[in-house]
């Protein structure tokens, strides 16, 4: 009996360890939140026996034992150097839609460009090509550059995309989504569901652009670039309709509701995990704050609240000044202050925002309204004011008002009464805080927590590699037929040349009626 046992044990080690797939996980996108939204899903396959080989532009310096970073060096010292990259984010708030499409278009190139110039992209280079990959996963947001690469090279294994964003309309490449112009904004444009004729226009040809921008520029440029490096590459398309899943960091409950193609999976909120303790200092300082609470201050990593300028940072002050009942935590990324700060107010150049969020004590959140940020800030339930810059920010936070959590004001126009009479609003009238809790609910309550959604997902993939049933034709269609323009052109011509020959027959006839009266009177008189 003992010996029986022994055997199912180490079968059972045997199974789990060839159940372990080698992943390639590329991350090239340039930003630290979509990095700590990555890693959370790299680090849960690592918890599950995989082993990670990751490519990236970030990495920790203590990984888990089954994960192996490979570092893009200096690609965010090349791109905030480069003259031609817009990173003046409080300058970007006041661009159009139609320059922020293209915006997002030249940087994702831009990324792909300095990230091939690098060792780390040499070293994918080296690998042999039968070094034996069960599965790639990248982050599409920075487009296929090193993934399409790996994928040709490595035998073509089945490729999942991810990404830190929510904006469907970016997956239109990969998954051929459909846009509903009428129905949800662009990710881009500033606007609300309850759009005007004009801003259904707008957001009409915002996402013409986008589409017209990924098929006829971000791919015929993906592939001059990696065909620098390997000529025998073929078209970068042919690699995104080979794309098996999405997953999106969406979630219906959080944000403008839309229909999603069958391969992409909803993952919204993928990121946030069980809180830690937090630090001995933060922990006695939300002890000691008054019966009123604590307001937590929080401009994210691109926005910095030591780069607001010193007549914002003066007018900051002094409405948490104004208001001595609210403790305020303020994410502040220097020591440099213009004046003294009031006993209120306290700052530190990191906090634990996700762990901030989850004391009872925390009661208003004022972000800039990223979109990990929005997300954390609904799992906890803490009301928001909304300072958005750039992208879709100005989309999170409209939704927000919408749902009644939240209030938004501008960072570029900042006025000190504004905020105070804002902060005042927020934290007295309880609608926000049970408006809040309600939507709290609602996104928790889920079959499982959407990183174990997204495991499973991955992982059945793994198990059914060569499967082709949740693609979709529409990722091979062009969009000229994707939107029935062929079959809508020909039909509106049809009928406009029908209206023209009848109103052209009722003429005739008319100019024949009046001629013959006219001809009759001519010849009684």
């Amino acid at each position: 009996m003992a010996s029986a046992a022994l055997l199912v044990l180490l079968l059972g080690c045997f199974s789990s360890v060839t159940l372990g797939a080698n992943i390639l996980y590329v991350n090239t996108v340039a930003s630290p939140s979509h990095f700590g939204w990555n890693r959370a899903l790299m680090y849960e396959l690592a918890s599950r026996g995989h082993n990670l080989t990751v490519f990236g532009v970030d990495s920790e310096p203590n990984p888990p034992p089954n994960v192996t970073f490979i570092v893009m060096e200096d690609v965010y010292k090349t791109l905030y150097s480069d003259p031609n990259m817009h990173t003046d984010f409080l300058e970007m708030s006041k661009i159009s839609p139609f320059s922020m499409t293209l915006l997002f278009n030249e940087f994702v190139v831009g990324v792909c460009e300095i990230v091939l110039k690098t060792e780390g992209a040499k070293r994918l280079q080296s690998y042999p090509p039968d070094f034996g990959f069960d599965l790639i996963i990248h982050d599409y947001l920075s487009g296929p550059c090193l993934a399409a690469l790996a994928h040709h090279r490595f035998g073509k294994p089945p490729v999942v995309a991810v990404t830190a964003y929510h904006g469907l309309s970016t997956t239109l490449s990969i998954t051929g989504a459909y846009q509903y112009s009428a129905l949800v904004p662009n990710h881009a444009y500033d606007a609300t569901e309850d759009m005007s004729y004009t801003q259904r226009f707008i957001n009409l040809l915002v996402n013409l652009e986008e589409e017209l921008l990924q098929r006829y520029s971000m791919i015929p440029d993906s592939n001059r670039l990696l065909r620098t490096i390997d000529p025998t590459l073929p078209d970068v398309a042919e690699f995104n309709t080979n794309t098996k899943l999405v997953l999106l960091n969406a979630n219906p409950i959080i944000q403008y509701t839309e229909p999603f193609m069958p391969n992409v999976i909803p993952v919204g909120g993928l990121q946030i995990i069980k809180p830690k303790p937090l630090p001995a200092d933060l922990a006695q300082l939300l002890e000691r704050a008054g019966p009123a609470g604590v307001i937590l201050f929080s401009l994210g990593t691109n926005v910095r609240s030591d780069s607001l300028g010193e007549a914002r940072i003066l007018a900051i002050i002094g409405a948490m000044e104004a208001l001595p009942d609210y403790t305020f935590l303020w994410k502040f990324e220097t020591e440099t202050l213009p004046r003294k700060l009031p006993a209120n107010v306290h700052v530190r150049k990191w906090l634990p925002q996700n762990d901030l969020l989850a004391q009872p004590a925390v009661r208003l959140f004022i972000t800039h309204s990223g979109l990990l940020s929005t997300q954390e800030a609904i799992w906890h339930g803490v009301p928001v004011i909304g300072f958005p810059v750039f992208a879709d920010q100005f989309k999170n936070i409209n939704y927000c008002m919408a749902r009644g959590v939240g209030r938004r004001l501008s960072i570029e126009h900042l006025n000190q009464q504004e905020l105070i009479d804002t902060i005042r609003e927020v934290m007295t009238n309880e609608s926000y805080r049970t408006n809040m809790k309600r939507m709290s609910s609602l996104f928790r309550d889920q079959p499982e927590h959407p990183l174990d959604r997204a495991v499973w997902w991955i992982e059945w993939v793994l198990r059914h590699p060569d499967s082709t049933e949740l693609l979709t034709h529409g990722s091979r269609l062009n969009w000229f037929v994707k939107y029935s323009y062929d079959v809508l052109i020909p039909l509106f011509a049809a009928i406009a040349l029908v209206c023209h020959g009848l109103f052209f027959l009722v003429r005739r006839l008319f100019c024949r009626r009046t001629v013959r009266k006219a001809s009759g009177k001519q010849k009684r008189s």
